[in-house]
């Protein structure tokens, strides 16, 4: 068995901008740097799907990596809408997993019996998703190299409709959603993908491979959740059983 936690938009604020809102945001995602740690059996690697800071600000990415340090396990992160590219490979290349000859952060990386594969999803200057034929031929790439592993897809931006949204189609267009899915019929062994941007859950069919969004960390962005829980962080918990396939699991942390 192989298992994955996710968590994603922390938007995370430095203390010293003085927004009121940086305090417990910090909290939530150390509480659940902490739970993640407590669990038996433990993740063997940790994914955020972008959003992890609020401004893109080089303070913000040293505040997430030293909470994110504290993980048991290694951690792999993509970019979203409000994240900054240069501040977030800076921060994190020393983790060695991003492409040094690419302006996109995306890669693979092979997790216990799972290829999983990083998608930047982020369009600069605009809070939809974009995947250019760069970016798409990147993914094609990676995935033709290892065809017979089970594979995941990790992503900010998720590349279906999410209904509850006011927003449903998180993408500039359908014609990008088209070409995306085109490759995922051409790749059979991708079992999963893995969202973020929505801070809701939200589950969906895309090519017949299923794709699902996680709540935010940041509980006062979080949506689709009862008021009685709004000190209640939630993130999500992926296990891969042979012959089984997946399996998910929401975790509400005390």
């Amino acid at each position: 068995m192989t298992i994955i936690a996710q968590i994603s938009d922390t938007h995370l604020m430095d203390v010293e901008s003085g927004d009121v809102r940086a305090p417990k945001r910090i909290e939530w995602l150390r509480r659940c740097v902490r739970d993640i740690n407590r669990l038996d059996p433990g993740p063997d690697a940790v994914i955020h799907t972008g959003d992890m800071s609020q401004h893109g600000s080089h303070a913000e990415y040293i505040l997430a990596r030293e909470i994110l340090t504290e993980l048991n396990m290694p951690f792999y992160v993509t970019p979203g809408n409000r994240d900054s590219r240069t501040a977030l490979r800076k921060v994190f290349s020393q983790d060695g997993y991003f492409q040094s000859d690419s302006k996109f952060l995306q890669y693979a990386v092979d997790v216990g019996t799972i290829y999983l594969v990083a998608v930047d999803s982020v369009c600069e200057g605009s809070r939809m998703g974009e995947l250019c034929d760069n970016r798409l031929g990147d993914l094609d790439k990676m995935l033709s190299g290892k065809p017979n592993s089970p594979t995941v897809l990790f992503m900010h931006h998720p590349p279906f409709e999410v209904l509850t949204s006011s927003e449903p189609l998180q993408f500039g267009s359908r014609d990008i959603v088209q070409k995306f899915t085109d490759i995922l019929r051409r790749h059979p062994q991708i079992t999963q993908i893995f969202c973020g941007h929505a801070h809701r859950s939200f589950m969906s069919d895309l090519a017949d491979t299923r794709a699902l969004t996680v709540p935010s960390i940041a509980i006062d962005l979080r949506l689709d959740f009862p008021e009685t829980m709004d000190d209640t962080p939630v993130y999500q918990i992926h296990s891969l059983y042979p012959g089984h396939g997946f399996v998910s699991e929401t975790r509400f942390v005390a």
